[in-house]
């Protein structure tokens, strides 16, 4: 197993991106090249020191997340996918696990069947509960191409009837699962087939924002106020991670989460000497504290400082968002 860095040498890169055009796109660009740098820096560095050698790496597997899990990035994984594929000929499989309705996406557009000169990713995956709603125990996983199927795909963790007789219904039957939450399914797609995702996506991604907008107007207060008393949301989108606020600038999260610097009494600097820098455990203690406030908000420490990753589903309001502010600048 060979693990890209990226955190410890190419996050502050992301951070550093602006754009005069303040456009996603141009964002996103720019992301992509400190990925792809990212990705050929590490395995350069293995051929180069003996480790492999660039035809030994043809046939090996690269795992992408689509949305990373700990810094709530979005990975550019079509990009990412081309480039191993051209360059080193590897087999790419997607972890999509927060990603199933909170992206567009389109399988005929993302898969590879292993065609010659297609570049589509060879396994995606994805799980139910999370954006899709679903009781916990749901997932897919998308294959196209039939070697693959038939190789790497061929024995399920668990063997039970029907192994022999496809590559569905060796995934179907795995022992005595109780498979109440792939019997909700249909249900939860007529669900959001009739609300029109496309909206639910912008107003999930909108209230995201102005969710944004109030923790930083409470934890940061002056800072990307545009020269008010308020924070301004143009002033955040552009300056944001440059200013430390968020992890990345918002282009690059998630559309519906997204890494904000817990308060400056809580949240340790990077930069300073190693009695400020925090931990997982100081991560842990804050969290903990919030959940005894009845506040439900995963707590991370990225390169020493703590950051809430904020999420914003249908149910989430601006006051779950102003309960999260307060009960935060009172942490002891």
């Amino acid at each position: 197993a060979i693990e890209i860095p990226f955190e410890e040498d190419f996050l502050p890169l992301l951070r550093k991106i602006q754009s005069s055009s303040n456009e996603d796109n141009d964002y996103h660009l720019q992301a992509t090249d400190v990925f792809l740098s990212a990705f050929d820096s590490t395995i350069q560095n293995l051929i180069r020191g003996g480790k492999h050698s660039k035809p030994s790496l043809a046939g090996s597997l690269l795992l992408l997340d689509h949305i990373t899990s700990n810094t709530a990035i979005h990975t550019p994984i079509m990009s990412l996918t081309k480039y191993a594929k051209e360059e080193y000929g590897m087999i790419v499989a997607v972890d999509g696990a927060h990603s199933l309705l909170s992206l567009p996406l389109e399988m005929s557009n993302i898969l590879s069947d292993g065609s010659d000169g297609q570049e589509g990713v060879d396994i995606y995956l994805t799980n139910c509960h999370k954006w899709f709603s679903s009781p916990r125990g749901a997932a897919a996983l998308f294959c196209s191409n039939t070697t693959i199927q038939d190789s790497i795909l061929r024995q399920p963790a668990v063997v039970s009837h029907g192994v022999n007789d496809g590559f569905l219904s060796r995934f179907l039957w795995d022992g005595c699962r109780d498979y109440s939450a792939e019997l909700s399914l249909p249900a939860i797609t007529d669900f959001w087939n009739a609300t029109a995702i496309s909206v639910v996506r912008k107003d999930m991604k909108q209230n995201l924002k102005e969710g944004i907008r109030i923790l930083i107007q409470h934890w940061h207060p002056g800072v990307c106020s545009g020269g008010g008393d308020n924070a301004d949301m143009a002033s955040i989108e552009q300056n944001s991670a440059e200013a430390g606020l968020t992890l990345v600038p918002l282009q690059l999260h998630a559309p519906m989460m997204a890494l904000i610097r817990l308060p400056d009494h809580l949240s340790g600097n990077a930069d300073a000497n190693k009695s400020d820098r925090k931990t997982s455990s100081d991560a842990k203690r804050v969290q903990d504290y919030f959940y005894s406030c009845r506040v439900e908000v995963p707590v991370k420490c990225v390169r020493g400082v703590l950051y809430c990753r904020v999420s914003c589903h249908v149910y989430n309001t601006a006051e779950d968002f102003e309960t999260l502010a307060r009960v935060a600048l009172n942490v002891p």
